[in-house]
């Protein structure tokens, strides 16, 4: 039988898109009022568009199966009884495994994403003169790293990016300026408003 986590006020923390091989999840932390931890969502997406979805609130030790989402603007958990397929079992643990690692530096993690997604934005603004392909790759690769390095690694994934913008700066974007100018850094990148 289906239960349901009351509704008031539930907050989502830590918010990860992680992915493993063929397979993608959404992950994230609920908090109530006082920012206690009620437990872990994973929504997870197939390659063939299926979606299942599971909550913890034991750190790992059980997943449970479950329907969530919003409910007249309150978040809802509904459980609906423990996982027994071993396979979904080893999927879940290991989101569960990268997103628990990976659960500090929150406000870091969401800036470095943010920059990626801008920089997406930047290149399709550049003349096709400019083969921003190679660029793009190491974009995707560094916002995938943002939600997914481990705490410890995480200031390498910042340098990454520190790197890879100075590198714009000086490559030409096939109109005498370097792809992040000053003109594409403000209509772009700057963030400061």
């Amino acid at each position: 039988m289906p239960t349901s986590t009351p509704n008031s006020a539930l907050l989502l923390r830590d918010v990860r898109r992680i992915r493993l091989e063929e397979i993608s999840a959404l992950v994230f932390r609920v908090v109530n009022e006082s920012e206690q931890t009620v437990g872990v969502c994973f929504e997870e997406y197939q390659f063939a568009g299926s979606m299942r979805k599971h909550f913890t609130d034991d750190n790992g030790d059980t997943f449970q199966r479950a329907a969530f989402g919003n409910t007249d603007g309150c978040f809802l958990i509904e459980k609906n009884g423990l996982e027994k397929n071993l396979e979904t079992l080893n999927t879940v643990r290991g989101f569960f495994k990268i997103w628990h690692e990976a659960s500090g530096h929150s406000e870091r993690r969401a800036d470095v994403r943010d920059t990626c997604a801008r920089l997406i934005k930047l290149f399709d603004s550049i003349s096709q003169t400019c083969n921003t392909l190679p660029y793009l790759q190491d974009v995707g690769r560094i916002s995938e790293a943002s939600q997914t390095a481990p705490d410890g690694e995480f200031q390498q994934v910042e340098d990454r990016l520190a790197s890879l913008l100075r590198t714009l700066r000086a490559v030409d974007a096939g109109d005498g300026d370097g792809i992040i100018s000053p003109n594409r850094f403000e209509q772009f990148l700057n963030t400061a408003d």
